[in-house]
């Protein structure tokens, strides 16, 4: 503990020395290493061993006077970048290093000759990350030969420098050159753990290749990273259901690579279905939405995926217990590159303990699980469930100013259900098989040019076709019912940069997007068929001002996008918002709002829809029975930002319109019955976050009051479906040379749901019978406990390639958590209550190389 506490005193110690030494430098001559060495033992009492080639030719400037021997070996070491071992506590080994000792540089600014304070180092693909000090100094202990140092600052392009440049000069002079066409500025850096960014526009930038570590997760998920965030919640623990601020996963607007993704999760939304290792950015909004982004009442998130050709090939592979990846870019020429990913599970070849309990999550409830009439002993099942994605992407630099991007990307989820009287007997008659399939096929094209330093213009098209099929064979009688839902959705889009001055950026643009979703239905006893097919075709204009003051103290977008849906010759204006003023050096004072739509949403198949899986079909907004989703949001709040303490706290109000009560999943007296609505949010998101070089801890707490308004149902206001009032995240993470451990806790209050009335639970008329229901929500779910742990190792195979393992534990304590809780009417007239039960104890591992 008392090394502990002296742990920052000692940094401080070094930090100062540093800086005189460097004060020191700039008027005392150097000396050969070995007079040095002399003068240190006379004075300290100690002999130095070593052989004369290995300081032979080495100058350095002399150490200060009157200081410590410690300071003094910290000082050769730094200048020399030799290795001192003391062998006894008189005598020191010196010997050359096998790697990089330890880098250093101090940073400046090309034009005012000023040292750049409080600048943001890191060694890509690991945990090792500092900043500049007040003369610019910064320095990073020993790594390997070949890491990319990558160093970033406010106002300035991002620099990458190979290790091996710091070996013919140990402490570079780093110039860097403000920026003037980049006016989105960065609050805070590294929150919570490495690779999260805070932006003055409010929105969070995830880099899955500085990615630190969070508990629960072994590897950068990009959509469960998202959940760590203030106000983001899946309260069914999937990525596919994603809760921002009380609203539906289908409210999000999800973008990879600027193509729209209308399916994003594997293992019925357990896993996200977008590659990591391959993902430069994930931009996260939660309010005050740029005007080039339509949909998304709740949220956006954009995905985009590695846009610069690297001098060399780079790639890496790894392996899970549900699944195995590779990921890669090859440059073909100096202009040319290609960059591929895949990932392929073998869940229908090999069930993992991680894989069992995934499963039992995904399928329980269900006839997947377990067949349904426990009174026929001779029925058996079996399952196979298997999925994949992959992604292409050609990257072609046409010349310094123009650049051509195309990406492709396809997802896809199976699952196929076999059932028979005997699975021994080959009788046709008695086989039946059930299927669901999910996919999503995207693929796009991007040309940017920039015109010249002030202009430049960026087109994109895109195509993106989501299908859902599924075939419910039932086993005792002949019928058949199968259901599909396509999506298929092409769009055009250009914005135009301006940038008027070093404070003023003008973004225009127009876009352009047609949607079509079709559902089919065929029973062939009785016979039955039913296809609905609707076409969308929108037209949008936008534009927005960004504004930096010339004190970087006041950041300003705003923007307006004008939307014409040409099917309803309908108009919609919808005014964009943020902005940020820095009160003094630590307070930050934030506005956002905004008014959004979408034309698309989803309704929720459930349990008797297929084999008691519940899927959810898209539909299109047809202005009548489906209207148009409307939303308005507003939203203040501060941020402090103190050494390692940020604090940030921010109230919101959400109102959403056009909601249906097919979209909501109800399981109570309102199933059935179909009519439109609205849902207001008011709520308070506070986060408190600390951090060091290797320990970062934080705590949040979310507030929401979400509430429901349908004025055709009795009563009309009750409580959201997602009505979490209170929800309280604790979370730790620690660095120790190169091993990284993170452990958290999240509480909320459980889910409303509907309760029977105690009296008079079921009413039977003739041959039906119904459940007579309390009044909708009225009741709340035990409270929602669960503690998840995770670390990683990270190493180095030899020069050239790197590898990790991981491991990963969810539920740790293996609480056990009711999601949700519904009735049925039995055949003899009683209740069954069923309940949806989280995750168990998973536990999952990984291990992977890259290059």
């Amino acid at each position: 503990m008392k090394i502990n506490k002296l742990k920052p005193l000692l940094i401080f110690t070094c930090l100062l020395y540093s800086i005189f030494s460097f004060s020191q430098n700039l008027t005392e001559e150097s000396k050969l290493l070995s007079k040095i060495l002399v003068e240190i033992e006379k004075e300290y009492e100690v002999t130095f061993t070593y052989a004369n080639k290995v300081i032979e030719t080495i100058k350095i400037t002399p150490p200060l006077k009157k200081i410590t021997l410690p300071e003094i070996i910290e000082y050769l070491k730094e200048k020399t970048g030799l290795v001192f071992t003391f062998s006894t506590s008189t005598n020191i080994l010196i010997s050359k290093k096998s790697g990089i000792e330890i880098i250093c540089g101090y940073l400046v600014d090309f034009n005012s000759n000023q040292y750049l304070k409080g600048a943001h180092i890191s060694v890509l693909k690991s945990n090792i990350h500092t900043t500049s000090n007040s003369v610019g100094y910064f320095s990073i202990p020993k790594i390997s030969e070949n890491q990319v140092i990558q160093i970033s600052y406010i106002g300035y392009p991002t620099l990458s420098l190979n290790s091996t440049d710091f070996l013919t000069n140990k402490c570079l002079t780093i110039t860097l050159t403000e920026k003037f066409e980049e006016l989105s500025e960065v609050i805070l850096q590294n929150y919570l753990t490495s690779g999260i960014t805070i932006k003055t526009d409010n929105s969070f930038v995830i880099s899955p290749q500085e990615f630190g570590i969070l508990p629960g997760l072994v590897e950068p998920d990009v959509l469960h990273q998202i959940q760590a965030l203030p106000g983001i919640s899946s309260v069914d623990e999937t990525v596919s259901d994603i809760n921002i601020r009380g609203g539906t996963n289908d409210q999000n607007l999800l973008l990879w690579d600027g193509i729209k993704m209308y399916h994003s999760g594997h293992f019925f939304g357990l896993i996200s279905a977008f590659n990591p290792y391959l993902t430069e950015s994930v931009t996260v909004i939660k309010n005050g939405t740029d005007s080039q982004y339509n949909d998304g009442v709740s949220g956006t998130i954009s995905i985009e995926s590695i846009d610069e050709i690297k001098e060399k090939p780079f790639g890496g592979a790894g392996i899970n217990l549900l699944s195995a990846d590779a990921y890669g870019q090859i440059p073909i020429s100096k202009k040319l590159a290609i960059q591929v990913s895949g990932r392929r599970a073998f869940t229908d070849l090999w069930n993992s303990l991680t894989f069992e309990q995934y499963f039992n999550r995904a399928f329980q409830n269900s006839k997947v699980s377990a067949y349904s009439n426990a009174d026929n002993e001779q029925v058996e099942s079996g399952s196979n469930f298997y999925f994949y994605d992959y992604s292409i992407k050609l990257l072609y630099n046409i010349n310094e100013k123009h650049q051509f991007r195309f990406s492709f990307l396809d997802v896809k989820n199976e699952l196929d259900y076999k059932e028979a009287i005997d699975l021994e007997k080959e009788a046709d008659e008695e086989y039946k098989e059930s299927s669901l399939e999910q996919k999503n096929k995207g693929f796009g094209f991007q040309l940017t040019d920039n015109w010249n330093s002030k202009f430049k213009t960026v087109f994109n098209a895109y195509y993106t076709k989501y299908n859902l099929n599924s075939s419910n064979q039932e086993l005792f009688t002949e019928q058949l019912l199968q259901q599909r839902n396509e999506v298929l959705e092409t769009g055009l889009k250009l914005n135009t940069h301006y940038s008027i001055s070093k404070k003023i950026q003008l973004l225009n643009g127009y876009h352009y997007y047609e949607l079509g979703i079709t559902n089919t239905e065929v029973v062939n006893v009785p016979d039955y068929s039913r296809i609905i097919k609707n076409v969308l075709r929108n037209h949008s204009l936008f534009s927005e001002v960004n504004y930096t003051s010339s004190d970087k103290e006041t950041f300003v977008n705003a923007g307006l996008r004008l939307n014409y849906i040409e099917n309803f010759n309908t108009f919609i204006i919808e005014p964009r918002l943020q902005a940020l003023h820095k009160l003094n050096k630590h307070f930050s004072f934030k506005i956002a709002g905004e008014f959004k739509s979408q034309n698309a949403t989803q309704i929720i198949d459930l349990q008797e829809d297929f084999l008691g899986v519940e899927k959810r079909r898209w539909i299109l907004a047809d202005n009548t029975t489906t209207p148009i989703i409307k939303s308005q949001q507003a939203s203040a709040g501060f941020n402090f930002h103190k050494q390692h303490i940020f604090i940030d706290i921010e109230g919101f109000y959400k109102y959403v319109d056009g909601i249906t009560t097919a979209n909501q999943g109800f399981q109570n007296q309102n199933q059935y019955i179909k009519t439109s609505g609205s849902y207001t949010v008011k709520g308070i998101e506070f986060l408190i976050n600390r951090k060091t070089d290797t320990f970062s801890t934080w705590l949040g707490y979310t507030y929401n009051h979400n509430t429901y308004n349908f004025p055709e149902l009795t009563p009309s206001e009750f409580p959201n479906n997602l009505d979490i009032r209170h929800s309280i995240s604790f979370g730790n993470t620690y660095t120790y040379k190169k091993f990284n451990f993170a452990i958290g806790l999240l509480w909320r209050n459980g889910k409303p749901y509907t309760t029977p009335q105690e009296a008079n639970p079921i009413t039977v008329d003739g041959i039906n019978s119904y459940i007579n229901y309390n009044s909708p929500n009225s009741d709340n779910l035990p409270n929602y406990y669960r503690v998840d742990f995770s670390s990683t190792y990270k190493f180095n195979l030899n020069k050239k390639v790197d590898a990790m393992a991981g491991i990963s534990i969810l539920n740790i304590l293996n609480t056990k958590n009711i999601l949700n809780t519904y009735y049925k009417i039995t055949p003899e007239s009683t209740i069954n209550t069923i309940n949806s039960v989280a995750l168990a104890t998973t536990p999952n591992f990984t291990f992977r190389i890259s290059f």
